[in-house]
């Protein structure tokens, strides 16, 4: 146990490395999901200023999302 260095709050620097690492693949699919809502957020909301009609806008979002799901492959 002499190689095992920890830290003061008790962690070693493998636990350490491993929640950061962790944190970062969080922090890259949460990008990802903003980044995917975007553009069919954008729309929806286009599609309520004209017509102020939440279902058209709700039908409108999960119409471009799907659309987006299916020609990015």
């Amino acid at each position: 146990m002499t190689n095992m260095v920890l830290l003061e709050g008790g962690l070693s620097i493998l636990a350490l490395i491993v929640m950061v690492v962790i944190g970062l693949i969080l922090l890259i699919v949460l990008v990802k999901v903003l980044l995917f809502i975007i553009i069919p957020g954008i729309m929806a909301l286009v599609v309520w200023l004209l017509t102020k009609d939440p279902l058209l806008a709700g039908v409108t979002f999960l119409l471009v999302a799907v659309l987006t799901i299916i020609f990015r492959r």
